[in-house]
């Protein structure tokens, strides 16, 4: 199904004068689960032949979406900062209400 939209798929990398990549290997990321490319022989039997056409076929995480795999990486710098400006705005937000409260 994938390889028809790929013709120039192969286990080399070949790039023209000007250095553009022409042909070479393709990249497809996919979860991992109960069934689904497992380490059963069947599955790795499976995929020899996509590897040997040049298509490599990366495991991610069972039950796991590849954009949610990557965004998690990126996101682990990110929530901790997040979660600091949660604290520092809800504790604004509480300072304001007792203030309030006061009057």
């Amino acid at each position: 199904v994938i390889l028809p939209c790929y013709p120039n798929v192969q286990r080399e990398t070949v790039r023209d004068a000007t250095g553009q990549k022409t042909t070479g290997p393709l990249f497809i990321k996919t979860d991992t689960g109960p069934g689904r490319l497992s380490k059963e022989l069947s599955h790795v039997e499976f995929r020899e032949e996509p590897f040997n056409k040049g298509v490599d076929i990366g495991l991610g995480l069972p039950n796991g979406t590849e954009a949610i795999q990557e965004m998690d990486q990126g996101y682990s710098e990110f929530k901790p900062a997040c979660d600091k400006s949660t604290i520092r705005v809800a504790a604004m937000k509480m300072a304001l209400r007792v203030e309030a409260q006061k009057i």
